[in-house]
């Protein structure tokens, strides 16, 4: 679970999901930024819908499964994104 880098104190789950898109501390209100390390591992689950797409193609997954499958990816995705998130006061270049 994330850490604020500010006030120290530890994200839950449900606060985490809560601020995922503006990433403001629930404690001290102050904004915080995803870490390079953090979004390296969060790009590997954009590598699902390429691992997908091969998949429909070759078991010929009709429009309806292939929208429940990617129901299912997206919400494992979100779920497991606060698990992974690192914090960092200030933004960080990739490089």
């Amino acid at each position: 679970m994330p850490v604020c880098q500010n006030c120290g104190e530890k994200w839950t789950w449900k606060q985490t999901i809560k601020t995922m898109f503006r990433l403001k501390c629930p404690h001290c209100g102050e904004k915080q930024y995803e870490s390079v390390s953090s979004r390296i591992r969060g790009g590997v689950f954009v590598l699902i819908p390429l691992v997908l797409l091969p998949i429909n193609a070759w078991l010929e997954f009709s429009l309806g499964t292939m929208v429940i499958l990617a129901i299912i990816f997206a919400s494992i995705v979100i779920g497991l994104y606060p698990l992974i998130l690192k914090l960092s006061n200030k933004e960080e270049p990739y490089w």
